[in-house]
């Protein structure tokens, strides 16, 4: 596998660091002449920004730090060149200062960046490399015969005049460095390099690749022993490497996040494709004391959601009672419903292997056949491969849905906790506050009327209080609506679009309450996307629409300057942490001088109707 341009580039030597300030005194250059014709093509933009050319290159080939010098380098020409002196530097330039900041800022972090990517790139080529030694060892039937090989790609990679690998210890001299290499106690091997190589490489080899080059040598040794001692069992060989292919497709969908029910599908399929003559099933213990067959490939005597009791004699009980593997060598005079089914179906050797989740009991999975003979001994250690694959299928998806339950619990309770602050303001502060104003009023009512300087002073304080009290009002009605709370979304949504500046049409088909976390998410979203719409888009109409099935189905469109970013703030990033905290999706699109349109789609039948 080619890594692709990028190694071309990047390498795990740079060249000489003379090499590389002459690189960049050269770009600068160049850039600095490129600035006089760009300044009037990019009016207004910053032709300064070309410099990033040379931070990049240099960064990536050279390293970090002389791509810092190249910023800093490129920042001085640029402003020995092409800033006017600073005794006539006039206010309307602050824009160059601020232009020019931006530019060594961006250097800075793109330097910053090159140099990882520059790192990312040697990692990879050292993994491709460590990948190429594997399959050279790994894969070799006669390890000796391949160590010349192995000595070879190691060399073309590091770029290295001549390497050797000797299965014996080989002193180093003045013409080769040695490297050991410790396959086991009794074997050791040796890398042997030429003296001369650059102190990097030596580094390179003794830190990475004498590291990894040990345990593959000793992987390769024990798997020349196990074919030199297997020759005769090419048989027994090809059904190992068939049960790591199903292991690893299994394991694949596992990585992938695939559904318990298809992992489970998955495992039955495999395991009757390796023992094709075997019948397979996966099963689930439920509290009422039965066993659910969630997958199995008997479809036409077994069926999926299929309940069994758990008793008689089966591997069903065994399993349940030890916890370990067991097997039913005869169903003759088993008792129970399960040893029935089995003799009608002329099964006559069982095999169960539990299915542990988090330590717990989930399920047994099983295989049977129909041959008068037991099953053949190692079939539980063959079965119990997939059922690991299956609990850690279950375990992920347990996890995933408690990480999903969890953010919307903390959503719920941070929801709960601005409507008590709301409550509270309400009740409290702001009551008080009237009682205030009222007694205000009352005193100026009952001054004399000659005390027309008093009377002016209390009419003002109260003519404040009551300012105070709208502020408060709506810094509470921010907080948390009082209307979404008592009246429901729709109620709220039309009292939001009464006070905005900007006309909206308001389109709600959610006759029906929903949950309040659900309600509040929702009126989050189309508060902000109106507030944007006023600060930001400059529009001067907002469609919202709301319909509901089993998911509220939210859009949010004006007619502004379009161009949102959600990451340049916080407001919209924080709703779609919201909305994915509920198991749901927010979506914007935005275009420059095509609108803005947010969409979101909340489940609304995960979470209670009621909070306490």
């Amino acid at each position: 596998m080619q890594i692709g341009a990028l190694t071309r580039l990047v390498r795990p030597t740079p060249p000489p660091r003379g090499l590389g300030i002459a690189v960049a005194a050269a770009l600068i250059a160049v850039e600095t002449l490129l600035v006089y014709p760009l300044r009037l093509a990019m009016e207004p933009y910053f032709p300064g920004m070309i410099y990033i050319v040379g931070v990049l290159v240099t960064s990536m080939v050279w390293g970090m730090w002389l791509g810092l010098v190249t910023a800093v380098a490129s920042t001085m020409a640029f402003v020995y060149f092409h800033v006017q002196p600073f005794e006539s530097f006039a206010a309307s330039d602050v824009r160059q200062v601020v232009d020019l900041a931006f530019l060594l800022i961006v250097a800075v972090a793109t330097s910053a960046v090159a140099d990882l990517s520059r790192l990312r790139a040697v990692q990879a080529e050292e993994s491709e490399l460590t990948a190429e030694l594997a399959r050279l060892l790994l894969y070799a039937d006669d390890l000796p015969a391949v160590l010349p090989a192995v000595a070879q790609r190691i060399a073309r990679s590091l770029q290295l005049s001549d390497a050797a690998i000797h299965l014996a210890t080989v002193p180093g001299d003045d013409r080769h460095a040695a490297f050991p290499l410790y396959i086991d106690a009794a074997q050791r091997a040796t890398l042997v390099v030429p003296v001369e190589t650059p102190k990097q490489t030596m580094q390179r080899l003794r830190d990475s690749i004498v590291p990894s080059l040990t345990p593959l040598l000793l992987a390769g040794s024990e798997r020349a022993a196990v074919l030199s001692s297997l020759e005769a069992s090419r048989e027994q060989l090809s059904r190992l490497a068939a049960e790591q292919a199903a292991l690893g497709r299994v394991a694949k969908l596992v990585a992938g996040g695939s559904p318990p029910a298809e992992v489970f599908d998955a495992i039955t399929t495999e395991l009757h494709g390796l023992m094709s003559e075997y019948s397979t099933w996966l099963c689930r213990y439920e509290s009422d004391g039965t066993a659910s067959v969630v997958a199995t490939n008997l479809t036409d005597e077994l069926t999926t959601d299929a309940r069994w009791p758990i008793d008689g004699e089966n591997v069903l009980v065994k399993v349940r009672d030890t916890g370990c593997a067991a097997r039913v060598d005869t169903f003759n005079g088993a008792a129970g419903p399960v040893a029935a089914h089995a003799r009608d179906m002329g099964i006559h050797s069982v095999v169960g292997v539990p299915i542990v989740v988090d330590g717990r009991l989930w399920g047994a999975a099983g295989v049977a056949w129909v041959r008068s003979e037991p099953l053949p001994p190692g079939t539980e250690a063959r079965v119990a491969e997939f059922t690991d694959l299956a609990a850690t299928a279950i375990a992920n998806a347990d996890g995933k849905a408690e990480l999903a339950a969890s953010r919307a619990r903390l959503v719920a309770a941070a929801d709960q906790a601005r409507q008590r602050i709301e409550r509270n303001l309400h009740d409290g502060a702001m009551q008080h506050f009237l009682a205030v104003a009222m007694q205000l009023g009352a005193a100026e009512a009952i001054l004399p009327p000659e005390l027309t300087e008093a009377r002016a002073e209390l009419s003002q304080a109260r003519r404040g209080l009551v300012s105070a009290m709208d502020n408060l009002r709506e810094i509470s009605r921010g907080i948390h609506p009082t209307l979404l709370a008592s009246d429901g979304l729709p109620t709220a949504l039309r009292a939001l679009a009464r006070r905005s500046p900007v006309p909206v049409d308001l389109d709600v088909h959610t006759d029906q309450r929903m949950p309040p976390v659900v309600e509040t998410a929702a009126y989050y979203i189309v508060s902000e996307a109106l507030t944007n719409a006023v600060k930001h888009a400059h529009a001067t109409v907002v469609h919202v629409q709301a319909t509901r099935n089993d998911m509220l189905h939210l859009s949010i469109d004006d007619d502004g300057i379009g161009g949102a970013d959600p990451h340049r703030g916080t407001g919209l990033t924080g709703l779609q942490d919201r909305v994915e905290a509920l198991g749901g999706h927010l979506t914007i699109t935005s275009p420059a001088d095509g609108g803005t349109r947010l969409s979101a789609t909340i489940p609304t039948d995960s979470f209670p109707m009621h909070v306490s």
